[in-house]
């Protein structure tokens, strides 16, 4: 087998592993190098060692996790017993079912990466892999994709014929908001080294429940004992006051059981999809809409009941369900949405509203890149906050200790309303303007998770300079339009990029899936021979 083609993937974390997975299953014989500017090959950031406490749990069941090349429950079984205890498993536990630390998934997915690139190796492709090798800028030119790599010996540049930037998120070490400075969450030790106080953490996904639990494993200890949870300052500590601040001041719901593989929706379906998007463009989002409504009024008719004759339209149906939400979704009514959950997984039996929202949801993203202004618009204003709320389940523990800090009395959950303001006070602390009035924090951590950014944002100054459009949006196969002539390609999936057009790409089936988009149509243009 002889090498035609030489390819870069810049970042070594999930993107990577799985563009690299559908690279190396192809048959066109490769040269693949991966650079990535950290230590740790194979996990990224939101699976790494030090930026993430081994407390800090995935929000997707094992089974959910796609394979690289065995799933994660096989990989835990091949471990040896010192491994397992390390992490406080029993083998006998192990369960596709079951959600797990993410620094665990990190140990897994460098462990699977090493056996990917074996395997790629001795079906005859050639690969490279630079942990420490920072890169700085990608430069198409005439000829080749020309990378510029600080490198743990200086700086160098490489030439490629592919490109794929897989750079993974991209936190601000500084964030703001309005005249307001903020903590980031990550590492995890900057909560971590907060003193006890006044904290707020804006936001209430996955990410605002792991920064409170960090704040509780510093400043106290969990007692877990089977489902029971509780919660103890430290003595001779100050005393920590934790408040969740969020626009709607409600709470993700705990995970319920629903079926996988999935069971096929009966009316907002891809077929369904497809057959609305031959209609034309016109109307499009309300018609894939009426299709959404048809599944919960078929599947969940008291629920839609309950919503009121307001949610048969996408404007009213966001209003209803914020409006039930509110009234489900507070950290009093939690106790009861995860005895709900519990049971739901003990009766193998659905809560069908929300698998109805879940699976449902993931329609849209088919016609994210054929919507006018105008309804992207309204998906961004009135249906993408219900989806992001209904996809935000929280693992059951995370979910326990939560409410062993709510049951201490040092957590709490407060909106800011339409009206909020965030400004810093003389004291170095945050004010907050929520509608229960101004509130101050001595320090106010930013939760809320990966933003979406333009290409122009893209930390590559010649590439930014040469894009056709530095405003344009990403769309499939995420190949970049480039000014410059080039015989190569650049391919962007680094995901602030992605989530401007595709809101729903964060998590590992979606970097399996954009990876295997990708990586299909590299090799297809490779074996055509088709120029950048």
């Amino acid at each position: 087998m002889s090498v035609t083609q030489k390819i870069a993937i810049v970042g070594a974390g999930p993107m990577a592993i799985y563009t690299a997975k559908g690279l190396l299953h192809g048959d066109v014989p490769i040269e693949l190098t991966i650079f990535d500017a950290t230590d740790q090959i194979g996990c990224g950031m939101p699976y790494r060692a030090g930026m993430n406490a081994d407390y800090m749990y995935c929000n997707a069941f094992s089974r959910e996790i796609p394979s690289i090349t065995q799933p994660l429950v096989s990989w835990l079984h091949d471990q040896d017993d010192a491994f397992l205890t390390a992490w406080d498993l029993a083998r006998e536990d192990i369960d596709a079912r079951d959600f797990y630390p993410r620094v665990l998934l990190g140990e897994y997915m460098k462990s699977e990466f090493n056996q990917l690139c074996e395997a790629g190796r001795n079906a005859g492709h050639v690969l490279r892999i630079l942990p420490n090798h920072n890169v700085v800028d990608v430069i198409p030119t005439e000829s080749a994709i020309q990378i510029d790599v600080l490198t743990p010996d200086g700086r160098s540049s490489f030439p490629f014929d592919q490109v794929v930037l897989a750079t993974g998120h991209d936190w601000p070490a500084s964030p703001k908001l309005g005249q307001a400075d903020l903590v980031s969450p990550w590492p995890y030790t900057n909560i971590t080294d907060l003193p006890a106080g006044q904290i707020g953490v804006l936001g209430s996904s996955l990410s605002a429940i792991d920064v409170i639990v960090a704040l509780g494993k510093e400043h106290g200890t969990f007692i877990e004992e089977g489902e029971k949870v509780s919660w103890f300052s430290n003595p001779e500590r100050e005393t920590l006051s934790i408040t969740m601040v969020s626009h709607k001041g409600i709470m993700p719901e705990p995970d319920f059981y629903y079926p996988y593989p999935y069971e096929r929706l009966k009316y907002v379906n891809p077929e369904a999809i497809s057959a609305e998007m031959d209609k034309g463009t016109d109307g499009l989002l309300e018609r894939v809409f009426a299709l959404l409504l048809a599944e919960l009024n078929d599947a969940a008719p008291e629920y839609m009941e309950n919503l009121g004759s307001d949610a048969q339209s996408i404007d009213g149906f966001s209003e209803a369900y914020f409006r039930h939400r509110e009234t489900v979704g507070g950290l009093r009514a939690l106790r009861e949405t995860l005895t709900a959950a519990i049971k739901s997984k003990e009766d193998k039996e659905t809560q069908h509203h929300r698998y109805a929202l879940l699976r449902g949801h993931e329609n849209f993203e088919i016609i994210q890149e054929h919507l006018s202004d105008e309804g992207w618009k309204t998906f961004n204003e009135k249906l993408m906050p219900v989806f992001g709320d209904c996809y935000a389940a929280i693992p059951h523990i995370s979910v326990r200790r939560v409410l062993a800090l709510y049951d201490a009395g040092v957590l709490q959950i407060i909106p800011t309303g339409p009206d909020s303001s965030f400004k810093n006070n003389s004291s170095g602390g945050v004010l907050v303007k929520t509608i229960d009035g101004e509130i101050e924090f001595e320090a106010l951590i930013d939760a809320r998770g990966q933003a979406a950014a333009v290409l122009s944002e893209l930390p590559f100054p010649n590439l930014v300079s040469r894009l056709a459009d530095p405003k344009d949006d990403l769309t499939e196969p995420f190949k970049l339009d480039l000014s410059t002539q080039t015989k190569g390609a650049v391919y962007c999936l680094s995901m602030p990029q992605v989530l401007q057009r595709h809101p729903f790409s964060q998590g590992l089936p979606n970097c399996d899936e954009l990876g295997r988009v990708v990586s299909k149509d590299i090799l297809e243009r490779i074996e055509v021979g088709a120029p950048g």
